[in-house]
């Protein structure tokens, strides 16, 4: 039994010697895993302080795009149909067609204001020669007027001139004449009363001679009456006759020269109002034929075709490809000219104060990562970028300009590019890594 209870100790001692083994084991390796990265550690987050240059510097993204370049828009009022383009890429020479627009519209409204400016042109020539009837007719009145104005001044002074005073002195001349009359008969009745006195008279003689006495007063007093009917009646009426007829012929000469005025002033205004119509009829006329021309787009000097990109991604704009819709003043083409090229970056708010114009600029292009061109800052805006701001509200970004002065190869505008803006550089300073810096218990 003794022997038994030996035998199973020592089993079990055997055991525990095992686990114990085998527990070092394992503690030994994990010890020369964490010795071996405990090196490898210590190799790589080593830094030798050093003094150098220090080059503070802002990067940013953005692309490569020409300085100067011909814009092609779309002229055409209203919305317009793009019918062909030419392919983006291609070169171009000065007069090639680059762009036509759907047309149909624009011939319909250039044969309806044709046929408006012809009718208009007709209407013009019709006031024209109504113009010159009317002035015509005018005139006629006017010399009528004018001429009654005259004769009635005519009879006028010839009543005061001549009528008036030979009536009156036909009027005198009939009262010497019975003056005279009176006195012959007179006399003859003196002498037969005498004679008839004598009885060498007969008194029928006498009785004749005493009537014709009596006549002869009594054509007297008619004669004087006549006289001074006529002096204080008769011409007088016949004096206001005469001026009240010269008054009406001038106010009539009036009435016809104002009339006349008034009918020339409406035909003259006709002739305005159609003239302008005319004018304004011509005017759109070219207007929609300059429309109709304008939906064939031409290059107007030589270069490479490139598409114009929408300046947001939210915006409403079409892509730039046959059947898209386009409006009037929309960007179609870009002629860059490459031989100066820049690159547009945008900068947060909280880097732009650092910005300057003028600051020198490193650029690695994406398809050159190994190759550095050197350039400037040529413009920062003054204001955030307003497609950055629909984009996000919270982020405002400035749009800035780098001109490229170093010679780029032959490259095409729209290239990725990264610019590294050199704020400062501080000479000869001790310089370690930014992962060696950190804050403890602030």
């Amino acid at each position: 039994m003794n022997q038994s209870k030996e035998n199973g100790k020592t089993s079990l001692a055997s055991g525990l010697g095992l686990k114990v083994i085998l527990g070092l084991l394992v503690l030994l390796s994990i010890w020369a895993l964490t010795r071996s990265d405990s090196n490898e550690d210590g190799d790589q987050s080593t830094f030798e302080v050093v003094r150098g240059d220090f080059l503070v510097s802002v990067t940013a993204g953005g692309t490569l795009e020409a300085v100067n370049q011909e814009i092609i828009r779309n002229e055409v009022d209203g919305t317009s149909r793009i019918i062909y383009i030419i392919p983006e890429g291609e070169v171009v020479k000065s007069g090639d067609l680059l762009v036509e627009l759907d047309s149909a519209e624009a011939v319909e409204q250039v044969n309806q204001q044709k046929l408006s400016y012809e009718s208009a042109v007709k209407t013009f020539e019709a006031a024209k020669a109504n113009l010159e009837i009317e002035r015509s007719q005018v005139q006629s009145l006017i010399d009528t007027a004018i001429l009654n104005t005259n004769f009635a001044y005519i009879d006028y002074r010839k009543f005061i001139e001549g009528d008036r005073l030979q009536q009156l002195r036909n009027a005198e001349i009939a009262i010497q004449q019975g003056e005279e009359a009176l006195k012959i008969n007179q006399n003859q009745l003196y002498w037969s009363q005498r004679l008839f006195d004598q009885g060498f008279e007969a008194k029928t003689n006498l009785e004749r001679d005493q009537t014709l006495v009596t006549n002869s007063l009594l054509g007297l007093e008619q004669a004087r009456t006549e006289y001074k009917m006529l002096e204080m009646y008769d011409l007088p009426k016949l004096e206001e006759t005469y001026v009240s007829a010269l008054i009406e012929a001038s106010n009539e000469l009036t009435r016809v020269i104002l009339q006349a005025t008034n009918t020339l002033n409406k035909a003259v205004a006709d002739l305005i109002t159609q003239s302008n119509t005319l004018r304004l009829n011509q005017e759109r006329l070219q207007r929609e034929e300059e429309q109709l021309d304008k939906s064939k787009i031409f290059a107007p000097k030589g270069g490479m075709v490139v598409y114009a990109k929408s300046r947001s991604r939210f915006s409403s704009e079409s892509m730039i490809e046959e059947g898209a819709q386009v409006r009037n003043r929309q960007e179609l083409i870009t002629l860059p000219d490459t031989s100066q090229m820049k690159v547009d970056v945008k900068i947060h708010e909280s880097q732009i104060n650092k910005i300057k114009k003028g600051q020198t600029t490193f650029i690695v292009l994406d398809q050159q990562p190994d190759q550095r061109y050197k350039g400037i800052v040529s413009k920062v805006a003054p204001l955030p970028d307003s497609a950055s701001f629909f984009s996000d509200p919270n982020l405002k970004e400035y749009a800035t300009e780098i001109l490229v002065t170093d010679t780029l190869p032959d490259l095409k505008p729209g290239v990725s590019a990264r610019a590294e803006i050199v704020i400062t550089n501080i000479p000869n300073t001790l310089k370690i890594p930014i992962q060696s810096v950190t804050t403890v218990d602030g």
